[in-house]
């Protein structure tokens, strides 16, 4: 399970409703998700709300590894996240090149 701040929290809710409503294109969704407080967001998507307080301690060696291990992995989700967006917007460069070729004359007779 993630652990973030909630000011990390919130930040994150607000991307959400950003990309569901300009990229997916489903204001009814974006909207469900805005009217979400910040702890039923967290819940269902299985994120643990940090207690500042908790961040005056040094961090030992695992808890830190534990740390770079949910950053690569959240890596890794962005990451496929931008390849998923670029496959919705490839497909019309495609297209619009097949259109400018069709256009183009035929200069073999």
């Amino acid at each position: 399970m993630k652990t973030l701040t909630r000011q990390q929290l919130e930040q994150r809710k607000e991307k959400a409703v950003r990309f569901t409503r300009d990229v997916r294109e489903d204001p009814e969704r974006a909207a469900e998700i805005a009217d979400e407080s910040v702890e039923e967001y967290a819940e269902r998507k299985h994120i643990q709300i940090q207690n500042p307080r908790r961040m005056l301690h040094m961090a030992s060696k695992r808890e830190l590894e534990e740390r770079v291990d949910e950053l690569e992995q959240e890596n890794e989700d962005l990451n496929q996240l931008l390849d998923d967006v670029q496959d919705l917007v490839a497909p019309e460069e495609e297209a619009d090149q097949d259109e400018e070729e069709d256009s183009r004359p035929n200069h073999r007779r």
